[in-house]
């Protein structure tokens, strides 16, 4: 393993402070800006950035190039970047100096460009993580802020946070979405196979899917001018809202108090079963049943209406 050594671009610029008298330490806020490329041959990325942000750009540059920012408050907790290769892949670090009583803000923000190909895996905290065009595997794990990927080409994409939200677009061949409290956008979106679970948080879903799973705990589902061929998904106490640009092969919706609101291209006959404990049933007239029909609608709630409406 080898340890990089940074450049700084600038030195560090006080913006504002007030020393503490008697203690010797200064309380003031102070930047850094570093630069440096990785060695030629690293076709990986890792960044655990702790509290710091990330903000990765592809580019069909050769080279991965990384900016730094250094923020810190006094003259203990400077933060303390590593940057280690090992084999093909860069691992970006960050780690706070000696902490003190009150106010500590230290961090690293990353903004980087990879050539397109790059996998790029990042675990971060309450920063965001926002990655543009990349064509090689996506790792994001955030905490408290927003997980973003958008412009994908990718065969594989895993995205999760805690209370951020996530979103993600282009082409992922699979993808998998996860969410505790934050919601799920996944439109614009092209994916041979879609997971998405969230907790009390939203999803909405567009673009062309293949295959996809959705279950989400209170959060409502809804999805707008969706192309799947086969769709699954389920909620606790939301409702879920489905409205669909082509006919599907299946789609199994399933909700334990909340509504169902279906749309569907009336073009094609579906074989329907609706199931309700308590609330009605409405199938729109435009839409064509016929029970032999290969392509399948099944509809649960327990304590919510069911409709269904052409496109």
């Amino acid at each position: 393993m080898r340890t990089l050594a940074g450049a700084a671009l600038a030195g560090s610029a006080v913006l504002a402070g007030a020393a503490v008298a008697g203690c010797g330490l200064s309380f003031s806020r102070h930047t850094e800006d570093r630069s440096y490329t990785a060695p030629d041959g690293v076709g990986a990325l890792k960044v655990s950035p702790g509290d710091g942000s990330v903000q990765i750009t592809a580019s069909d540059s050769p080279g991965i190039k990384v900016t730094e920012r250094l923020r810190w408050s006094n003259d203990r907790n400077k933060p303390q970047p590593r940057h280690d290769v090992d084999g093909r892949t860069l691992s970006l670090s960050a780690k706070c100096g000696h902490s003190v009583i009150g106010s500590n803000p230290c961090r690293i923000s990353y903004r980087i460009q990879v050539p397109r190909a790059t996998a790029v895996e990042v675990r971060g905290g309450a920063g965001s993580i926002r990655v543009s065009g990349l064509a090689g595997t996506v790792r994001l794990h955030g905490d408290t802020g927003a997980v973003a990927a958008t412009d994908l080409r990718t065969s594989s994409a895993e995205l999760s946070a805690g209370s951020g939200n996530v979103r993600i677009s282009g082409r992922a061949d699979a993808a998998d979405l996860h969410t505790d409290t934050g919601s799920i956008t996944a439109t614009g979106l092209t994916s041979g196979r879609l997971t998405v679970g969230a907790g009390s948080g939203a999803v909405r879903l567009g673009g062309r899917i293949t295959s996809a799973e959705v279950r989400t705990d209170t959060g409502a589902l809804r999805a707008d001018g969706l192309t799947a061929d086969r769709l699954a998904v389920e909620t606790g106490a939301g409702s879920i809202m489905l409205g669909l640009a082509a006919a599907p092969s299946t789609v199994r919706a399933t909700t334990d108090t909340g509504s169902v609101r279906l749309r569907l291209p009336a073009a094609r006959p579906y074989a329907v079963a609706l199931t309700t404990d308590t609330g009605g049933k409405l199938i729109d007239p435009g839409i064509r049943q016929d029970p032999a029909s290969p392509r399948r609608i099944t509809v649960k709630t327990g304590a919510g209406a069911i409709s269904i409406k052409p496109a």
